[in-house]
């Protein structure tokens, strides 16, 4: 596990900044907030071949989607552009060191628990 910085170190060290170097640390912080929002949430929406999106919802830092997914077996009623797609299903997305996961939830929405 990652060793975490002393936080009363980092916050006495703070307090000697003036005022001109706090509001470009401020600058420089929102920044790195805003780059770390964008690589470690997951997307807005997943679209993928052969899925047709119903609903999505956000549960804590997973992003949750109702499909509509195509089974991929040639005689199926899905098989071909304009078969009937299966469901809707839930599914779970996320980021986990910069690559994208998906879990597959039910037919009833509920929050999965870390992996």
């Amino acid at each position: 596990m990652a060793k975490r910085p002393d936080i009363d170190k980092l916050r006495a060290a703070l307090g000697q900044l003036t005022l001109a170097q706090a509001k470009q640390l401020h600058a420089e912080l929102g920044e790195m907030v805003r780059a770390r929002e964008q690589h470690s949430v997951e997307p807005k929406s997943v679209q993928a071949k052969g899925r047709e999106i119903v609903e999505t919802q956000r549960i804590d830092e997973r992003l949750y989607q109702l499909e509509r997914v195509r089974c991929g077996k040639a005689g199926c009623k899905c098989a071909g552009t304009d078969g009937e797609l299966h469901g809707p299903y839930w599914y779970a997305y996320w980021r986990e060191d910069g690559r994208l996961k998906s879990r597959y939830v039910g037919k009833r929405l509920r929050r999965i628990e870390g992996e």
